[in-house]
């Protein structure tokens, strides 16, 4: 491991688990502890000159609920502005977790573990070490490890690696007896041995959480083109036979593939929204539609058109993904227009929109198409998520 390239250490644990000592001893560094609340307050970042560990030192879990909720929040915030550090590639990520519980405490409770694994949900299968602080007598020891065991058993998507009993720092129980500091050298080496898998989780967890990020600005963007669709498409023009969406559908194309850093020329964009197979899949839906009782067809035309750019918005970024992952090329523009007119052909939003409209049209009686546009998509969306739990 080269001496510059450090591993990030996440610290973790209640107020007063002993994280801030912990830090103390394996960074050099003084780090302002306390007794009862928790001294830290934000999240701090220790280099330790003897380890090649880098330890972030986090605000402790209070029993507070609303403590709780300020501590989570803050280090999903820290986990998520770790995945965009750029030119930073060896002190940005998470590449391990120390988990620390008191070991004077006897208890462990299983939801303060269940509060780590959703402070630490964004970054999968991250390297999880559990900490037993303050392990001053050996005959607890064992029952310690096993009670923490058991804890840890009941949360099965946390990866853990070793449960290490730690003395921090010297504990004097009398004045002829003190408790030397003990495990920290342990607990140091079985982390770096996990170093060359713990960087490479935490660089997926980094390209996934940015993809996820982009994916979700993408999606934003693609909602607000939807709406302008509904408008455009309120129009007395079929949308399918007409060049009234094109604008719409070419900034939003071109929006996406900013969002996901593609370099485009106007001969990509124009294979995209001018391809006479897109075209002909917005004809097929406008040619599928049936005169709907109670329902106005500019009314049915503007949903359609709003329902229809929505998916064109998915099938853009679709494509823009797999540009970014480097499996499509984007010189090939017949492949480009291929791909995405293939995601149109099989988004079932389509299908599903005319299916309630001939349903319901009583109830959509009256109804702007904006009011409808948001029914249908949230009566969609309850059927994906019950589809996802059967």
């Amino acid at each position: 491991m080269n001496t510059t390239d450090k591993m990030n250490i996440l610290v973790l644990g209640n107020s007063g688990a002993g994280k801030s000592t912990l830090i103390q001893a394996i960074s050099g560094t003084t780090v302002q502890t306390g007794i009862g609340e928790g001294s830290t307050q934000k999240i701090e970042v220790y280099e330790s000159a003897t380890w090649p560990l880098r330890c972030i030192d986090t605000k402790g879990f209070e029993y507070s609920r609303l403590e709780q909720w300020k501590t989570i929040r803050q280090i999903t915030k820290f986990a998520k502005e770790q995945a965009v550090v750029d030119g930073e590639e060896e002190t940005a990520g998470i590449d391990a977790v120390w988990y620390c519980i008191e070991g004077t405490a006897k208890r462990t409770f299983a939801y303060n573990i269940n509060m780590m694994n959703k402070a630490i949900r964004k970054w999968k299968d991250v390297p999880v070490f559990a900490v037993i602080t303050k392990s001053y007598s050996k005959t607890d020891v064992e029952e310690n490890v096993e009670a923490v065991s058991k804890a840890f058993a009941r949360a099965k998507s946390i990866n853990l690696q070793k449960i290490i009993p730690v003395v921090a720092e010297a504990y004097r129980i009398t004045e002829d007896v003190v408790v030397e500091p003990r495990g920290i050298e342990e607990l140091c080496n079985v982390t770096l041995d996990c170093v060359d898998v713990a960087k490479r989780i935490s660089l997926e967890n980094r390209k996934r959480m940015i993809l996820e990020q982009k994916r979700f600005t993408a999606n934003s963007l693609t909602a607000g083109a939807a709406v302008a669709g509904i408008v455009v498409g309120a129009v007395p023009i079929s949308f399918a036979d007409s060049l009234i969406l094109v604008p719409l559908e070419t900034w939003l194309t071109k929006g996406i593939l900013r969002i996901y850093e593609v370099e485009f020329g106007g001969e990509l964009v124009t294979s995209i929204v001018g391809s006479t197979a897109i075209t002909n899949v917005a004809r097929s839906v406008v040619s599928s539609l049936k005169a709907i009782p109670n329902i106005a067809g500019s009314v049915l035309n503007a949903v359609v058109a709003g329902f229809f750019v929505a998916a064109l918005g998915e099938a853009v970024i679709a494509l823009s993904e797999a540009m970014y992952a480097g499996k499509i090329d984007k010189t090939k523009l017949d492949d480009a227009s291929a791909y995405v007119t293939e995601k149109l052909k099989k988004n079932s939003a389509l299908g599903f929109v005319m299916k309630y409209m001939e349903d319901n049209a009583a109830k959509l009686q009256g109804k702007s198409p904006k009011e409808i546009y948001a029914l249908i998509y949230k009566e969609m969306k309850d059927a994906e998520e019950d589809n996802l739990k059967q």
